[in-house]
C-alpha cells in the first residue's frame, strides 16, 4: 500500500491551537513516519499521547489519544491487531502509531483496510525511532499549544473587557469579534432583530455558531458568527463568541440598570411636579433640563387609564407598552411615566386653543387602544398651565375629569374628557366636599334614603328626566320603562321633596344637586 506524507492529508481548515494527526507528523520526532491508512481522519485532534504494551490498556482510553505501540503483544496474531482498529475508533482515539521492526516487519493488509473503512489514521513508525521521544514531543506540543490558546483567549477577553469598561457598545464588541475571527458577526435581540453587525451578514442563512446572551434567567438575544462557506467553527472561534456573549450580557445588565435608574429619577421628578408646587423652582428646572424636558412650554397634565373590558381578556398591560404608545402619539420628548393601570403625562398642546389639547388626547387614546387591544381606554386632561409650578392643579383637574368621565360615560366605556369641557361640573368641582354634600342632602336627601331602603331608583330617574329637559317620553325610553311607570316615580319624587318645578330657584337647585351627587359619586370611585 502506498504511504502518504502528512502534508498531503491536511484538512481543509486546521483549528488554531489544536494538534491534529497530520500536524503531529510534521514534528521532528516523527520525521520518518508515514500515514499509511485512514487518511480521511488526518484532521483528528490529539489530546495526549500514550504507549500500549498490552492490549488491556485500551479500556483506560478516554478519547483523543495518539496511541503508540511496537505490537509486541499481538505480533503473532494479525487478526487481533486488525481487531484493535474498530475498538480504538469506537473509543474516540486520534490515531494508532505502529513501530515496524523486528516484532512486526510490516503492517497487515486487513488492518489497513479496516482503518480506511473507518477513517481511522494508522501511522507507520520507522524501527529506529524511540517511542518515548515521540511521546514527550507530542505531549509537549499539545501542552504548549493549549497554553498558547489560553493566552490568546485571555488576551482577547482582556481586549473585549477593556472595550466594555471604556464605555464600549455592542458595535465595538462585534467589531472586535469580526476582526479576531475574520468572519461576519452580529449581536441580535431576543426577537431576532440585528442590534449590531460587522461584515457581510447573511440575511436568511442560519449562523453556524451562536451563543445566547443571558441576563438573569432570561435569554435577551444571541451572538452569531457566519464562517466562510459554512465551515464548521473551530474552538478558537467558539471561545471568542462565548467571550462576546458574556460581555454582551454585562452590557445588557448595565443598560437595564441605567434605564431603571433614569426611570426612577424621571418618575420622582414628575411625581413631585404633579403633587405640589416645587419647593425650589431652579432645582426642578435644572433636573428637568437634565432629562431633556422643556418646562417653560405651557403644559397640561393628562391621565390615561387602560382597564380590562367587562368580558375580561385584553393585552397584558406593561409600562413599556404604554410609554411606547404615548411616544408614538405625542413624541419622545413628552414627559410620561407609568401609574397603576395607566399613564400620567405632561402634554404641550399643538396649538393655543382647547381643540388642540383635545386632538392630542384623542390621538393618545387611539395609540394606547391600538397597543392594548381588548381594553377600554379613558383619557382625561386638566387645564393648560403656563407656569410649571401650577401643574399640580392641572393634575388634580385631570383626576377629577377622569373620575367624572367614569361616572357619566359608564365604567366600561372609552372616552376623552377635558376639565375645561366639564361645564357645570367644573364649577361644582371648585366647592369643598362638605358644601356639595350639604346641597345634596338638603335637596335629594329624602330620595336617597328612599332608594337605599327600597332598592329604588328615584334619583337616577330624576337625573334622566332632567337631562331630557323634562320630556317624559324620551326619559322613559332611556330608562326602558313604561311612561306611566315614570309618571308614578315623578309623583313619588314630588311627594318626598315638594314641587320644584313651580319655583325657578328650586328647579335650579334640584338640577345642581343631581350634578353634585354624580360628582360626589365620581370622587368616591
Amino acid at each position: 500500500m502506498a504511504s502518504v506524507r502528512a502534508a498531503s492529508a491536511l484538512p481543509a481548515r486546521t483549528p488554531a491551537g489544536v494538534l491534529t494527526v497530520a500536524g503531529a507528523l510534521e514534528l521532528p520526532a516523527l520525521a520518518g513516519a508515514c500515514l499509511v491508512a485512514g487518511r480521511a481522519g488526518a484532521g483528528r485532534a490529539i489530546r495526549v499521547a500514550n504507549i500500549m504494551e498490552v492490549p488491556d490498556i485500551i479500556r483506560w482510553m478516554r478519547g483523543g489519544e495518539f496511541l503508540l505501540t511496537t505490537a509486541y503483544a499481538v505480533r503473532d496474531d494479525e487478526q487481533a491487531l486488525a481487531d484493535l482498529v474498530p475498538e480504538l475508533a469506537a473509543r474516540g482515539l486520534a490515531a494508532l502509531g505502529v513501530k515496524v521492526g523486528p516484532y512486526l516487519p510490516r503492517l497487515p493488509a486487513r488492518l489497513l483496510r479496516r482503518a480506511d473503512e473507518l477513517a481511522f489514521p494508522v501511522v507507520e513508525l520507522p524501527g529506529y525511532v524511540m517511542l518515548n521521544d515521540i511521546l514527550s514531543e507530542v505531549i509537549g506540543t499539545v501542552v504548549n499549544r493549549q497554553a498558547l490558546t489560553l493566552e490568546r483567549s485571555q488576551a482577547l477577553r482582556d481586549r473585549l473587557a477593556r472595550a466594555v469598561l471604556d464605555g464600549g457598545s455592542y458595535r465595538e464588541l462585534v467589531a472586535l469579534l469580526a476582526g479576531e475571527t475574520d468572519c461576519p458577526a452580529a449581536i441580535r435581540g431576543a426577537d431576532g432583530t440585528i442590534l449590531a453587525a460587522v461584515g457581510d451578514v447573511p440575511q436568511h442563512a442560519v449562523a453556524p455558531l451562536t451563543r445566547p446572551i443571558t441576563v438573569g434567567h432570561r435569554r435577551s438575544g444571541d451572538v452569531a458568527l457566519w464562517t466562510a462557506d459554512g465551515q464548521e467553527p473551530d474552538p478558537d472561534q467558539a471561545t471568542a463568541v462565548e467571550h462576546v456573549a458574556s460581555l454582551a450580557a454585562m452590557l445588557a445588565v448595565q443598560e437595564r440598570v441605567l434605564a431603571e435608574r433614569e426611570r426612577r429619577y424621571r418618575t420622582l421628578l414628575l411625581t413631585e411636579l404633579v403633587s405640589h408646587p416645587p419647593r425650589d423652582r431652579a432645582e426642578s428646572a435644572r433636573r428637568a433640563a437634565a432629562l431633556g424636558w422643556d418646562l417653560e412650554r405651557p403644559r397640561a397634565a393628562v391621565v390615561v387609564e387602560a382597564a380590562s373590558a367587562p368580558e375580561g381578556g385584553g393585552a397584558r398591560l406593561t409600562e413599556d407598552r404604554l410609554l411606547a404608545a404615548a411616544r408614538t402619539a405625542l413624541g419622545a420628548d413628552t414627559p410620561a411615566w407609568g401609574t397603576p393601570g395607566g399613564l400620567t403625562l405632561l402634554v404641550a398642546p399643538g396649538g393655543p386653543d382647547r381643540t388642540a389639547l383635545r386632538r392630542d388626547c384623542e390621538r393618545l387614546r387611539r395609540a394606547v387602544a391600538a397597543a392594548c387591544p381588548g381594553r377600554t381606554v379613558a383619557v382625561a386632561a386638566g387645564t393648560v398651565r403656563d407656569d410649571f409650578a401650577d401643574l399640580h392643579l392641572s393634575h388634580s383637574e385631570a383626576l377629577s375629569a377622569l373620575a367624572l368621565g367614569r361616572e357619566l360615560d359608564g365604567l366600561a366605556g372609552s372616552f376623552v374628557r377635558l376639565h375645561e369641557e366639564s361645564g357645570v361640573y367644573r364649577l361644582l368641582d371648585q366647592l369643598p366636599a362638605p358644601e356639595l354634600q350639604a346641597l345634596v342632602e338638603e335637596t335629594l336627601g329624602p330620595l336617597l334614603r328612599y332608594d337605599a331602603g327600597n332598592d329604588g331608583s328615584l334619583v337616577h330617574s330624576l337625573a334622566v328626566y332632567l337631562r331630557h329637559d323634562r320630556n317624559g317620553v324620551e326619559a322613559a325610553e332611556e330608562l326602558h320603562i313604561h311612561y306611566n311607570t315614570l309618571r308614578y316615580r315623578l309623583k313619588q319624587i314630588e311627594r318626598l321633596t315638594g314641587t320644584p318645578d313651580k319655583d325657578p330657584m328650586r328647579r335650579l337647585q334640584t338640577e345642581l344637586a343631581v350634578h353634585a351627587n354624580r360628582l360626589l359619586s365620581a370622587r368616591a370611585r
